[in-house]
């Protein structure tokens, strides 16, 4: 299927693509990798009357390392955070979901961690051609009025499927968004408004510029898992990640966070708050399980490849292995 027609811009600065963004807003969409975008584009999903391209702004590439953070630029390739030496060390569970990421040959050059986390969420009944969309009438998402999946709701539950998502979120990530105006930084959950039909709190004028991932003040513990069809290719069905630190034998800190369920992370306070101070035990992973079937159970919805029944129990399990691998129970 053919693109539809839409005006291309390639700004040789971040100056220019805000003044850009401030000028053409909601009817620009931004090209980084473009493995998600181009597809979406073809199935019609987006239709928008300008695109701008990132591959002129090396300056959104970078990777640096200061006293107190690792800055990952926006659109730095999924296979340079991967190999990326200091990142690989304090982080490991990044390069994990990061390999975890599509085909090797495609996603990992040509993906970007800012596109793999602001990739537009996911449902079965509105990933699809025009040509099936056309046979099943408009979903809420797509100006209709009723939700496919979920008749009579009033927003879109579509599925956030990045795998960087709850391991950036488990890292207490931050995340600068810039415009014309200026910039902010705000805490990695803040940047998800929960709703799918508009997935990011950021306006059209804004743009994701980079990732600010604090670097542990003690030895961390980390764990990503997910649960696909296939170990590749796939994008989750659900996936969990942990980040802990363990001292003189008691959980000083830990957070789990629990994805690919809806919208939005869904970091398991509860259960943390249940966690910390305690010596790790296997005693707690049913603790665990428990918690996030009960997380997920209000959340997710009969929008993806496998029945809502199945996701919710695999929540718990992915959560469970996530602890489970973080405390080495």
């Amino acid at each position: 299927m053919r693109l539809p027609y839409f005006d291309y811009h390639r700004p040789e600065t971040l100056d220019e693509l805000l003044k850009l963004k401030e000028s053409v807003g909601s009817a620009a969409v931004v090209l980084a990798g473009g493995t998600d975008l181009v597809v979406n584009l073809r199935n019609r999903l987006l239709s928008p009357g300008v695109v701008v391209s990132l591959a002129r702004l090396n300056k959104l590439r970078e990777i640096s390392v200061r006293d107190d953070a690792i800055i990952i630029g926006a659109t730095t390739p999924l296979n340079r955070v991967a190999e990326h030496e200091e990142t690989a060390r304090y982080f490991p569970m990044l390069r994990s979901a990061v390999e975890s990421i599509g085909a090797v040959s495609i996603q990992h050059f040509r993906g970007t961690l800012g596109g793999n986390v602001c990739s537009l969420p996911r449902c079965i009944f509105y990933n699809q051609s025009h040509f099936w969309r056309t046979g099943k009438g408009q979903c809420h998402r797509t100006g209709g009025r009723d939700c496919l999946a979920l008749p009579g709701s009033s927003s879109c539950q579509a599925i956030c499927s990045g795998d960087t998502v709850p391991v950036m979120a488990a890292l207490s990530t931050q995340v600068t968004v810039a415009a014309s105006g200026g910039s902010r930084m705000l805490p990695f959950a803040d940047l998800f408004s929960g709703k799918g039909e508009s997935p990011l709190n950021i306006t059209p004028q804004e743009i994701v510029t980079e990732f600010r991932i604090p670097l542990p003040w003690a030895p961390l513990s980390t764990s990503y898992k997910r649960i696909s069809l296939r170990s590749a290719v796939d994008f989750p069905l659900v996936n969990a990640a942990t980040a802990a630190i363990v001292e003189k034998g008691k959980v000083e800190t830990i957070r789990v966070v629990l994805s690919a369920c809806g919208p939005s992370p869904i970091a398991l306070k509860e259960l943390e708050a249940l966690i910390k101070g305690n010596e790790p035990s296997r005693d707690m992973l049913p603790i665990v399980e428990r918690t996030a079937r009960q997380a997920a159970e209000g959340v997710i919805i009969g929008n993806a490849i496998v029945s809502k029944d199945y996701r919710i129990k695999m929540a718990g399990v992915v959560a469970k292995r996530s602890v489970a691998e973080a405390l080495s129970l």
